[in-house]
């Protein structure tokens, strides 16, 4: 509960995560989950069933912080979108909610990597858009991934949204702003003016 709080006052959103544990070279949060906004469906728009960060001591305490490898799995993405052009959807109800960016500690992810990942795609604008259903992926990769730059969403959406057409379509709903990256990125909590060694006495 402690560690929901948190990180649900960190990013502006309702967080929940059932377990963390914390070691010298490896971080592991478990059940992590992003609320949706009222209105929408379902409950959830984001689930990750077991997060690792791994890292190495002296270069996550340097300037820029680097994390070395960040594996989520699985992970369910849900997008509820309620009209065209698609602006109304929970990804845009949530950067809404954001609290203003006011930069801080930048952070290197050399490798990212989503296993066993689930999209859900429901909504009227979905089914107008003919985007509505479910899609499994076993694997995506991403490599140096600064938080200076954000999550790379356009890249996780033009692998999912392969149509012709739809990539550029759905792009400009779902990343219009940079607090919607703040959002997705995974090592959030590590990018702000708190240091880690900061972070760890909080807990």
């Amino acid at each position: 509960p402690i560690m929901s709080a948190y990180l649900t006052d960190r990013l502006g959103v309702n967080v929940t995560v059932r377990m963390i544990s914390m070691w010298p070279k490896t971080t592991t949060m478990r059940y992590f989950k992003i609320g949706n906004p009222h209105g929408f469906q379902p409950h959830t728009a984001f689930e990750v069933e077991k997060i690792q960060i791994h890292y190495r001591w002296g270069v996550l305490t340097g300037h820029p912080s680097q994390i070395d490898l960040i594996t989520l799995d699985g992970v369910t993405l849900n997008i509820d979108i309620h009209s065209v052009p698609g602006s109304d959807n929970n990804w845009s109800a949530l950067g809404a909610q954001l609290p203003a960016r006011k930069g801080g500690r930048q952070v290197i992810v050399r490798k990212l990597v989503l296993r066993n990942m689930t999209v859900h795609t429901s909504g009227k604008g979905a089914k107008i858009l003919g985007v509505a259903g479910t899609q499994h992926f076993d694997q995506m990769e991403f490599d140096e991934i600064d938080s200076s730059k954000g999550f790379p969403t356009k890249e996780l959406i033009g692998k999912i949204f392969e149509g012709a057409g739809l990539r550029k379509y759905i792009e400009n709903f779902l990343n219009p702003t940079e607090r919607i990256k703040d959002t997705l990125n995974p090592f959030n909590i590590f990018g702000k003016k708190e240091t880690p060694e900061n972070l760890l006495e909080g807990l």
